[in-house]
């Protein structure tokens, strides 16, 4: 009896060791897998130095090749160019060996490398134009910076992913600084300035600006007045002065070598904070390194030390089991000693209770009365039905005294129980039988932890602290005779954008403490997140009327102006709602009335039947059906809206907009357009909106547009069918091509030349929904577009969101610098066309002059 309580202790001494020994394995492996991530941050940032250096020597070269191009002196064995040659050949090399050395690194930057430092030479640059030099550098160029963009999305290290990618902004701002000064230097040495140098000169010093304002953002302090000691030097400052002066008047009377001697100085003095920044990234990472190193030493120390202390536990305990009968005794009294600590550390730990095979309670410790709020003696020969829940289901109970009683074995689970004053929490138990030597219980023993924290923050926002949508479904399963109401702002994303994510998180706070404290004193009324910058009320009992009054208050509270870190915010919101109960569908119906709201430009939409198209059009097999009996019917028409001269209010153009006849009703494209591209029917969509609208202006002296996706442009018999129309009606000055989602062109190559062959018949071109793509503003400089229509996103808040206005404005003038004219789309009242005319737009389009009818206005 004795030597089996021995044994018993000594197991739970191994058991123990033996715990440390797996956590201190486990803590040495996540120290080794650091390392490693260190070491491969380490690299990665060696061959984003290695890049810099070879992007920084081929902008020189850049500059040097097209300048001597430019002032026709074509000798290949210049100075300053083979000094150039050679320091690019130099970068090439080292970088070359730091992608080989480095494990795991890409062969395919060796290769573009090698394929660089061989060909450059080989295909003789100063044998060809100006424009055909400068173009294979800035694309060999071009290509390293993507590479270097890459680098930070392969880091694991966050710290270091945000320096780096800071020296992806700085490295952007520094080629288009590199772009200007061959721009230039290509002018002062040809005396000529060509509008194509000039709009690309233009264009490079507004990326310039817009990765130096980034940069400042990201990059840490220090860098950041670091950056400005340079730039503010007194040869940064005279360089910056030719620039504006040149963009001011397009002239100054600077020496070509002067302003290259200059310009190269300013880049010179950003290739110094880029290397500062390598710098502190190397630092870092250095000392990092030296904290894991120490790190692993200490856990390697402890785990030797653990594995010795177990050697001797187990030589100790066979020593004491085998030989020393004595010993045993009085360990068994040392045993019992511990057995009463664990005890008390169990008592202290967790909360216990015991029961006869009964489950009768015959123990309860003071952990388990605090949280229960019972004394000990009001549990004592009581059940556990005294704490049960009554959401607890039953089948809980049948199950755990089925496993305690019947297969005697352990039961675990989470519980539901309610406290003396009647507040619920949750535990995590473990319930096991105790048996005797013949396998027959003789007493139940419950182990539990308190876990309703971690229930409650399953059913909590982190953001805000108020419910989420587990909550949110909770409470609808709950609850009876419900109303909700879904809440988006609109343009989040603009902010987000504009200020950054954590200012972002910022107005969601502000908002969601915005509509709770609308409802805190509506007893009936709940409020959630559901997401993102959505949020929900859930309304028990409410009639219609009264709901929709408290939607209304809440949506007039919520576009109330908001400071937040010295700035202020109008925010705009839009409300979907849905008195679905029981149907089951309260969320979904009310996100539909949301999006039908946002999509119709209403504050606030209830569900109806009426509204709702999910049944009637749930399925692209049904869309499908639905357009081939369209087209069979000629039941795919063109619908007109005006485009209006902002000066004198005269209807100069239209757009033409695709429709669908579906019985009675005229269906938007949103509901088929993407189903037409899924089963090959959109050409034949483009292509009877091209023939109703030539058909349509024909004899009508008016401009009119059409929109085109890529893939119409890059359609090789979209093209043919395009230049057969345009030959046959003989009215290309009058037709306006659309580029739509013109963010996500990928064939450049097919978009310019569809653009070529359709201007030769005078044939112009618009980009639509401006404003919101990532590289819009590269795109407009490459795509040299005719018009270009701002997003109504934009537009229909230009008079609530002050943001809004200044991206417009900031638009305007832009498109201006590059002579485009400008529409403004989605204007849709008196006050909004005021400021569209305020902002010296060109042309309006919007509900306020008309909506698209079938025939001409």
């Amino acid at each position: 009896m004795k030597l089996d309580l021995k044994s018993k202790l000594l197991l739970l001494s191994v058991a123990t060791i033996s715990f440390i020994l797996v956590l201190s394995f486990m803590l040495l492996s996540k120290a080794h897998d650091d390392k490693e991530n260190l070491k491969e941050t380490k690299n990665r940032i060696i061959e984003a130095d290695a890049l810099s250096k070879v992007i920084h020597f081929l902008q020189i070269e850049r500059g040097l090749t097209v300048g001597l191009i430019a002032s026709e002196n074509k000798n290949e064995k210049d100075d300053m160019l083979l000094l150039a040659m050679n320091n690019s050949d130099e970068a090439i090399d080292d970088a070359t060996r730091a992608f080989s050395h480095i494990k795991n690194s890409d062969n395919t930057i060796v290769n573009l490398l090698n394929d660089v430092k061989s060909n450059r030479k080989g295909i003789h640059l100063l044998k060809l134009s100006a424009t055909e030099a400068k173009k294979y550098y800035t694309k060999k160029i071009s290509t390293f910076l993507n590479l270097t963009r890459m680098i930070p999305s392969m880091m694991n290290d966050k710290e270091n992913r945000n320096l780096i990618q800071a020296y992806t902004n700085l490295s952007s701002a520094k080629e288009s600084l590199g772009q200007i000064r061959a721009n230039l230097y290509e002018v002062f040495s040809s005396s000529t300035f060509l509008d194509d140098i000039f709009v690309s000169f233009i264009g490079q010093l507004e990326i310039y600006n817009t990765n130096s304002v980034i940069f400042r953002t990201i990059a840490p302090n220090d860098i950041v007045a670091f950056f400005n000691t340079k730039i503010n030097q007194e040869v940064s400052q005279k360089t910056f002065k030719i620039i504006e002066e040149v963009k001011q008047s397009k002239t100054t009377d600077i020496k070509p070598s002067e302003w290259f001697d200059k310009s190269t100085q300013t880049i010179n003095l950003l290739k110094e904070v880029e290397d500062k920044l390598f710098i502190r990234v190397t630092s870092m990472i250095d000392n990092k390194a030296k904290v894991l190193f120490y790190k692993i030493i200490i856990l390697s120390l402890f785990l030797a030390i653990s594995i010795g202390i177990l050697i001797i536990l187990m030589l100790l305990g066979m020593r004491e089991v085998l030989f020393s009968n004595k010993k045993l005794i009085e360990k068994n009294s040392d045993s019992l000693l511990l057995l009463e600590q664990y005890k008390s550390a169990v008592d202290e730990s967790f909360i216990v209770t015991k029961t006869d095979k009964s489950g009768v309670i015959t123990y309860a410790n003071d952990a388990f009365c605090k949280i229960s709020g019972y004394t000990e003696n009001e549990l004592i020969g009581k059940s556990h039905n005294i704490i049960r829940h009554p959401d607890t289901p039953k089948e809980t109970f049948k199950e755990l005294w089925h496993t305690i009683k019947n297969l005697k074995k352990a039961w675990s689970g989470e519980v539901q129980n309610i406290s003396k004053n009647k507040g619920s929490y949750w535990v995590k138990a473990f319930i096991k039988p105790i048996l005797d030597r013949n396998g027959n219980v003789i007493e139940y023993i419950g182990i539990r932890t308190d876990i309703t924290e971690i229930k409650e923050a399953l059913t909590r926002d982190f953001l805000t602290g108020y419910g989420n949508r587990t909550k949110l479904q909770n409470d609808i399963k709950q609850l009876n005779n419900l109303s909700l109401a879904i809440f988006n702002l609109d343009n989040f994303r603009q902010i987000n954008d504009f200020y950054g994510h954590d200012f972002g998180n910022n107005v969601i706070k502000a908002v969601a403490d915005k509509i709770y404290l609308s409802v805190m004193l509506e007893r009936a009324v709940k409020f959630y997140r559901l997401q993102g910058d959505e949020f929900v009320i859930l309304a028990s009992g409410y009639s219609k009327y009264i709901f929709e009054e408290l939607v209304q208050k809440i949506l007039k509270t919520v576009q109330e102006s908001i400071e937040i870190d010295e700035e202020e915010i109008v925010p705009s919101c839009s409300c979907g709602i849905s008195f679905e109960d029981e149907s089951g569908k309260l969320l979904s119906t009310a996100n539909m009335a949301l999006k039908l709201a946002k999509r119709s430009n209403n504050n606030y939409l209830v569900y109806d039947d009426e509204i709702s198209l999910s049944k009637e059009y749930e399925s692209n097999i049904t869309w499908s059906k639905k357009l081939s009996l369209a087209f069979e019917q000629n039941k795919i028409v063109t619908y007109y809206q005006p485009i209006v001269n902002n000066v004198d209010l005269k209807y100069e153009k239209y757009e033409c907009l695709v429709r669908m006849i579906d019985g009675n009703k005229i269906i938007s494209p949103f509901f088929f357009l993407d189903v037409a591209k899924q089963t090959r029917q959109y050409f034949d969509i483009t292509k009877t909106v091209l023939f109703q609208a030539f058909e349509m202006f024909k004899e009508h002296d008016a401009e009119f547009s059409v929109n085109l996706s890529i893939i119409d442009m890059v359609e090789e018999q979209m093209l043919e069918y395009i230049l057969a129309m345009l030959q046959k009606y003989n009215i290309g000055s009058r037709v306006v091509f659309e580029i739509v989602e013109s963010e996500y062109i990928e064939n450049f190559v097919g978009v310019i030349n569809f653009i070529n062959e359709v201007r030769k018949y005078g044939c112009k071109i618009a980009i639509d929904d401006f404003g919101t793509g990532y590289s819009n503003f590269e795109y407009l400089i490459r795509l040299k577009a005719d018009y270009l229509k701002i997003d109504g996103s934009l537009i229909r808040n230009i008079d609530k969101d002050k943001n809004a206005y200044l991206v417009v404005s900031t638009i305007v003038d832009f498109a201006k610098k590059l002579k485009m004219k400008t529409i403004a789309e989605f204007v849709e009242n008196e006050e909004i066309f005021k400021i569209v005319k305020e902002l010296d737009i060109d042309y309006s389009q919007g509900y306020y002059f008309n909506a698209p009818k079938k025939n001409l206005f």
